[in-house]
């Protein structure tokens, strides 16, 4: 079996151990559920599309707040450099630590499909290819976010920190949205293409662009890459 998937299923076992983890989801459960309830029991909208956008927020809190430990805690503790003694590559690593948190997420967000079975039941017309299509979106914007957490993981050995880094380096995307109305147009377009609700959108309208897809992969692959960077170099200094 491939080392990445064997380090993601034994961090993803560890989680489900911790309470913490089921913390962090009953949170994360409360607070969609409260936003869906009131969409569709006191407006009288019976869709997802607006749920949706409030996972993509939680998303920016929730990535960080499960992924903080993956690398930051085994370097506080020196478990990392026993792992990195062992024949792994780490790229194995850092693509093991992603994965359990990709695992975490669409484990979180399979308990988020009884608010589709509730729009089923009592809605009418629901799109079901714009519903497919959206938790796509979320998945991929969710390991993009997963895979910046572990990034931040990575560049402190403090998991406070690292989910403050987690945090302000998610923000940043989210937030760019709200920045383009306050730049000029040219500069707005450039701050657009970088914003992950702005690659979002079309998911949630149940269209899949391929140009939404390599966003989303890109950033996915860049966080990975300086990750590895980051430990490869903090090897190194060590080694001298």
């Amino acid at each position: 079996m491939n080392p990445a998937l064997t380090i993601a299923r034994k961090e993803y076992s560890l989680s489900l151990r911790s309470v913490t983890t089921y913390i962090i989801f009953a949170l994360f459960l409360a607070a969609t559920g409260i936003f869906f309830a009131n969409t569709a029991f006191k407006v009288g909208l019976a869709e997802l599309r607006g749920t949706f956008s409030t996972i993509h927020l939680i998303f920016v809190i929730y990535a960080p707040a499960i992924t903080m430990g993956s690398i930051a805690k085994e370097q506080a503790s020196g478990t990392f450099e026993l792992l990195s003694t062992l024949p792994i590559k780490l790229s194995h690593i850092v693509g093991g630590k992603i994965l359990a948190g990709i695992m975490q997420l669409i484990t979180v967000l399979v308990f988020t499909l009884v608010y589709l079975a509730l729009v089923l039941h009592f809605g009418f017309g629901a799109d079901l290819g714009a519903t497919f299509t959206g938790y796509l979106g979320l998945i991929l914007a969710g390991s993009a976010y997963i895979s910046i957490g572990v990034l931040a993981s990575c560049l402190a050995q403090n998991q406070v920190l690292a989910f403050i880094i987690g945090l302000a380096i998610s923000s940043s995307f989210y937030l760019m949205k709200f920045l383009t109305v306050l730049v000029p147009p040219s500069l707005g377009n450039i701050l657009q293409f970088f914003s992950f609700d702005y690659h979002l959108q079309n998911f949630f309208k149940g269209v899949i662009d391929t140009r939404d897809l390599l966003f989303f992969i890109a950033i996915i692959l860049i966080a990975k890459y300086l990750a590895e960077l980051k430990l490869q170099s903090r090897n190194m200094m060590q080694e001298r």
